[in-house]
């Protein structure tokens, strides 16, 4: 009897071993947040990789992201907004997938909620940029993610694989630009307007790259202003696109390339019509204050 009981205690020692292990396999969360869910050919968008550690502090990471090759590709990496404060192996493209690992220095275990502080939010840990070139569904999926917890024991958990799509459609509805010459560096950019950009005003995006020594800035002159070194997106400070652009990059050897973009040219016969409207109203109105100040004196 004693024997079958202590049979009983094991088997349940090892169910309930079993659950503790397996609810700790994959105790973290990720996710995938494209910018947008659908853009024309040409467009460039970004995909955020988000993690949620659900409760626990995690300190290293390491995985991959991956995405359909045919429809978009990739630009660059960001990484100033990340939790990972070194990276072991920077985020590298080969083939289709991207590739890293990295640390986070102090552990993370969550964004403060500024709505609900004893809620967690997910944390950015990279974000990809890509650019759509043919149309179709665009799928992109983690492999699974190797952590590790800010425990002193480096205990090692998962979080399993995250999806996430885009669709491209067969259109384009931005103004592309491009420097002359085969050289480097090189440079796009690209004039559109997006409801998820900046509420619906112009921006400009580009895309620098230089295979030697690297990209060292980007800068913007737009009309009369001063030289000033930007990020992509820029939102343009001229709304009305009246303001010729210059745009300059820079690499690290001092080689560079630029382009220029005409503004908008006015309608001038419009701005004339405009103009004989309000002159005529000026006079008409002119005409019956002095017509009334008169009528008042007799």
């Amino acid at each position: 009897m004693k024997i079958k009981k202590l049979k009983i205690i094991l088997i349940l020692l090892f169910f309930i071993l079993n659950l503790f292990l397996a609810s700790k396999v994959f105790a973290a969360t990720l996710t995938l947040n494209p910018s947008k869910e659908s853009l024309g050919i040409g467009e460039q968008f970004y995909v955020d990789l988000m993690l949620d550690p659900e409760g626990q502090s995690v300190n290293t990471i390491r995985g991959s992201v991956s995405f359909a090759s045919d429809k978009v590709s990739f630009v660059r990496v960001e990484d100033g907004k990340s939790l990972v404060n070194l990276w072991v192996e920077k985020p590298k493209l080969e083939g289709n997938t991207i590739g890293f690992a990295g640390v986070i220095s102090n552990g993370f275990d969550g964004v403060i909620d500024p709505f609900n502080q004893s809620h967690k939010l997910p944390g950015l840990i990279i974000r990809l940029i890509f650019e759509a070139e043919n149309p179709g569904q665009v799928d992109f999926s983690t492999s699974t993610f190797s952590l590790n917890l800010n425990d002193g024991l480096g205990t090692e958990i998962e979080a399993p694989s995250a999806n996430s799509s885009v669709n491209v459609g067969d259109f384009s509805n931005i103004l592309k630009y491009k420097a002359s010459g085969n050289g480097t560096p090189e440079l796009e950019a690209y004039i559109t307007r997006d409801p998820n950009i900046y509420n619906n005003k112009y921006v400009l995006v580009f895309k620098a790259n230089d295979k030697g020594t690297g990209i060292k800035s980007v800068m913007i002159k737009e009309g009369g202003s001063s030289w000033k070194e930007i990020e992509s997106p820029y939102l343009l400070k001229d709304q009305s696109r009246h303001s010729n652009i210059s745009l300059q990059a820079m690499n690290f050897s001092g080689a560079g390339v630029s382009i220029n973009i005409n503004g908008i040219p006015y309608d001038w016969i419009s701005l004339i019509r405009i103009a004989s409207v309000i002159i005529t109203i000026i006079v008409v109105l002119s005409v019956l204050i002095i017509k009334k100040k008169y009528a008042n004196k007799k």
